[in-house]
């Protein structure tokens, strides 16, 4: 049939005729490939086997403890009985003891403001420009002028009161002059009035006989005379004591407004107060001030204080003289160690807090605790006499695990179980008075899985 219909014609195949065809390779290839890797295969495992075998012989054998399991590795450390001294810890902010707004004390326009006046500028006394010593002989010491006030108007002021003043004096000097002279004519009018007196009483007896009646009474006209001046002198006298008073009262008021004229003209010139530091600056050259209007303020850094706030509930345990430190928070290096300096009378009811203060001592422009930092005290409470400080994550509860050595095996510890007798539980160690004895071991970690008996390998922290 043709190629299209069911069936095909079959040619028949000589038996004489056999086709050129090779042998097909590809049975033999297969077979060569897996003998190789069988070989391969063979060898890596052989050469397996021998490095296993050299690393096995280079391990140590461990020690092992009975039943082949190590003990568990924990931290300890030694019982120290002794007296121990709790520490308070508080906040406080330092402040300095002596700060001061410098205030206008008389009126006017700003003249000069002193390049000195600027927040952070150390202010340091110097020689005076005159040379004058001081009570020990050393250069007088002065500080700077900061602000000067126009003080024109005070000047003249002052000036006046001081011609008033002068022009009293000349008056008392002057009365002092008028006094003596009255003094002595006076003196002059006693001597002529007692010889008028002797010369009336020698011509009385001889009236009528020797002398006629209008003799004596010419010379008792010339005694009323000389009393009459003698009287007269007496009451100006008597008018210059009082006018020198007067005059007196008037030079002291008038001394007393050259000196209030003298102390507003000084006020117009201001100085820092003392040495330090300025703070703030209020004023600029040109501005006009009242009495009372701020200035500039300055701080000494000579002397810091620093209110430690502490609990309400530690107020018997802190005393005066209790040695502190002050540190940053999150620094451990002290900034300053010292004692407590005072305590606070009283409790502050709504924060059930109380102050210690700490003063820390610098010069006068640096302090090692600057002002309005916030700060870290650490201050000496109450001491007990004879504890054994215990850090609170030793305690299992009520227990404390202690361990001594095994006698069996050197490096093992036994646990035993204690439970001690605690006098005072601290924020982060406890005190016992008994139960743990002066160098023992108690543990510090893994306490969960200790128990009596136990066997334990030992951290001991602080060893050498």
């Amino acid at each position: 049939m043709s190629p299209g219909g069911r069936f095909a014609a079959v040619i028949p195949r000589r038996p004489d005729i056999v086709p050129n065809v090779e042998p097909d390779p590809a049975p033999i290839s297969i077979t060569r490939r897996l003998i190789t890797s069988a070989v391969v295969i063979v060898v890596a495992l052989f050469l397996g086997m021998q490095g296993f075998q050299r690393l096995k012989a280079l391990k140590k054998e461990s020690a092992r403890s009975e039943g082949g399991v190590l003990p568990p590795l924990v931290r300890a450390e030694t019982a120290k009985r002794g007296p121990y001294t709790e520490v308070l810890r508080g906040f406080g902010r330092a402040q300095p003891l002596r700060r001061a707004e410098i205030k206008a004390e008389v009126a006017g326009v700003v003249r000069d403001v002193s390049k000195l006046l600027e927040p952070g500028t150390a202010i340091v006394p110097s020689e005076a420009t005159n040379g004058s010593p001081d009570r020990r002989g050393a250069p007088e010491k002065v500080l700077p002028v900061l602000v000067r006030i126009d003080d024109r108007d005070l000047v003249d002021r002052y000036e006046r009161a001081r011609e008033d003043a002068k022009g009293a004096e000349a008056e008392i000097v002057r009365l002092a002059t008028v006094k003596g002279s009255l003094r002595k004519r006076l003196a002059v009018a006693d001597e002529e009035l007692e010889t008028a007196e002797r010369e009336l009483d020698r011509i009385t007896p001889l009236v009528p006989k020797t002398l006629t009646q209008s003799a004596l009474d010419a010379q008792k006209l010339q005694v009323a005379l000389r009393r009459q001046a003698k009287l007269q002198l007496e009451a100006q006298i008597k008018e210059n004591v009082e006018a020198v008073k007067v005059t007196e009262r008037r030079l002291a008021a008038l001394q007393r407004t050259v000196l209030l004229a003298k102390r507003e003209k000084e006020r117009a010139i201001i100085r820092a107060p003392f040495a330090g530091r300025i703070e703030a600056r209020h004023v600029d050259p040109g501005e006009r001030v009242r009495v009372g209007d701020p200035l500039f303020t300055i701080v000494n850094l000579s002397r810091m204080q620093i209110p430690v706030a502490l609990a309400a509930g530690r107020y018997a345990e802190v005393e005066t003289g209790a040695k502190a430190k002050a540190f940053l928070p999150g620094d451990e290096k002290a900034l300053w160690e010292g004692t407590v300096e005072r305590i606070a009378p009283q409790i502050n009811v709504s924060e059930r807090t109380f102050y210690a203060y700490l003063v820390v001592t610098g010069n006068d422009t640096q302090t090692s605790a600057p002002p309005g930092k916030h700060l870290v005290a650490e201050i000496d409470g109450r001491t007990h006499p004879d504890v054994v400080p215990v850090p609170r994550r030793a305690f299992l509860g009520k227990r404390v695990f202690v361990a001594r050595e095994d006698p069996e095996e050197e490096g093992v510890y036994l646990v035993s179980e204690r439970t001690p007798t605690v006098t005072r539980f601290l924020s982060g160690v406890a005190l016992v008075t008994s139960g743990i004895e002066d160098g023992e071991l108690f543990l510090v970690t893994n306490l969960e899985s200790a128990a009596e008996g136990s066997r334990v390998r030992l951290v001991i922290d602080g060893a050498k």
